[in-house]
């Protein structure tokens, strides 16, 4: 968005009961992200956003039943690097980490960040924020727990 705002409305009205996550494209630590679920909420965001002051964001359909651990949301922050194409050639760096949010997840509560982003700059400063683990869990923990659970 902007540019794509008419294929982003003809989507939306083929899931009109759908959230969505806006996210800008060149922004870090949850900075500028947030969830809507009407489209006057985008009319709303874009007044006053044109030209050259208009800032390009992502738009996708939000994961609205997601698989939680202890009722919160969480994410996966894995690396790997690419080498090469054709052949493809990828190596994963081993010590990924999962980020969770402090609060538990519900889908009816569109502006609590504590609920939905798991930006740790976010998370920190929610009054649940554990320093201790900082809400994350290496990768070998996460699976662990997958595979005793699940």
């Amino acid at each position: 968005l902007p540019a794509d705002y008419s294929l982003y409305v003809e989507e939306f009205r083929r899931c009109p009961n759908a959230t969505w996550i806006m996210k800008p494209y060149n922004a870090a630590q949850g900075r500028g992200i947030f969830l809507v679920n009407k489209l006057a909420q985008i009319k709303k965001w874009s007044c006053g956003r044109s030209g050259a002051t208009a800032q390009q964001y992502v738009i996708s359909r939000y994961i609205e039943n997601p698989m939680l651990i202890g009722g919160k949301k969480f994410d996966l922050r894995l690396y790997v690097l690419v080498t090469s194409y054709k052949p493809l050639r990828v190596y994963r760096y081993t010590q990924g980490f999962a980020r969770f949010c402090n609060a538990k997840y519900t889908n009816t509560d569109v502006a609590n960040p504590f609920v939905h982003l798991t930006n740790v700059a976010i998370q920190k400063t929610a009054d649940e924020y554990n320093t201790n683990h900082g809400g994350k869990w290496n990768i070998q923990h996460l699976r662990l727990f997958i595979e005793a659970t699940w």
